[in-house]
This record gives structure tokens, C-alpha cells and sequence, in this order.
């Protein structure tokens, strides 16, 4: 088992390519140090067997969580998450869906937080454009944010950095090859 658990819910493939992305990020500088899981096909043993986890998600329809998740959340009810570092992806369409972009991102980080988690990963709202979400808090997000409709061309560069940023907020740089 590596160090890492990155679990991903997709219903377009969109979440799924980024979570490759982000395990692909990792195995350059550390091969093995991500397992990658979709959360459709996780059991809650699995899930809570890492002390360092990365999540994505989308945000579904008007605001909502990815099915997956939605299903895969009430399993961990009453787990204790205390101590565990949660570092959260989220993908969404700031410009069709500017009133709840990265909502899933929020609803996710407020799940985990109940069950005791931190959550690292904060990233800056700079560079977007919405009106609202569940997902940002004091002008960061609650985790990256990717709007592969409107700026798929920051996809990569934001991932590279983030990879790194969670990689010290986890202190994990010394596990580097």
C-alpha cells in the first residue's frame, strides 16, 4: 500500500483524467506513493486506511455532489478522521455554472472536517471568475480548482503546482527519488 490514497468520483471521465494527472505529477518525483481508487468502487476500510489522502470531485448539476460520493459519504458516518490530512480536487464550469462552481468542493471539506480531518491544499480564487460557492473560504478554495470547460489550458500548470504544494503540506518532499 503507498503512503497515499487518491480517490476520485467521475461521471464524464473529467475528474478521472485529473486524478492521472496528479498521480502521474507524483510519480515523477516518487513512483508508488499514490494509490489511485474511484470512490464508486471503494469500501470504507479502503478509505480510511491512509492517514494522507487526495479527493476529487465535480460538482454535479446545480451544485451538487458527484453521485459516488454522494453514495460512498453515508458509509464513513461516524468514522473518526482525526489526524488524517485531506487534500481536495474539485472540477467545475465557472462560466455556465458561475453561482455554484466548486460547491462539491465545499460539501466534500465539510464532510471530512466533521469527522475530524484536516484538510490541506487551499488554493487562491485568483484567476476565476464566479459569482459563488460552497467551495471557497476567505478567497481560497477548499482545494484546487480545475474548470476544464472554460481553462483547460491551466489544467497542467495548476496541477504541477498544487501537486507541490500538498506535497510540503503533507511534508512529503523528502520522500522525492
Amino acid at each position: 500500500m503507498a503512503l497515499i490514497g487518491l480517490f476520485f468520483g467521475s461521471s464524464t471521465g473529467h475528474t478521472e483524467d485529473v486524478a492521472d494527472e496528479i498521480k502521474g505529477e507524483f510519480d515523477k518525483l516518487s513512483p508508488g506513493l499514490v494509490d489511485l481508487h474511484n470512490i464508486g468502487a471503494t469500501t470504507p476500510e479502503q478509505f480510511l486506511s491512509y492517514n494522507y489522502l487526495i479527493c476529487g470531485i465535480p460538482t454535479w448539476n446545480t451544485g451538487q455532489l458527484q453521485d459516488d460520493w454522494e453514495f460512498f459519504l453515508p458509509k464513513i458516518v461516524g468514522s473518526n478522521m482525526t489526524g488524517k490530512q485531506i487534500a481536495i480536487f474539485g472540477l467545475g464550469d465557472q462560466n455556465g455554472y458561475g453561482f455554484n462552481f466548486l460547491d462539491a468542493v465545499g460539501l466534500l471539506a465539510e464532510a471530512l472536517l466533521e469527522k475530524g480531518s484536516d484538510v490541506v491544499g487551499l488554493w487562491s480564487t485568483d484567476g476565476y471568475q464566479f459569482n459563488e460557492s460552497l467551495g471557497e473560504y476567505e478567497g481560497k478554495f477548499l482545494g484546487l480548482g480545475i474548470d476544464e470547460d472554460g481553462q483547460p489550458e491551466l489544467t497542467t500548470p495548476r496541477v504541477k503546482q498544487w501537486v507541490a504544494q500538498i506535497r510540503k503540506e503533507f511534508k512529503l518532499e523528502e520522500a522525492a527519488v
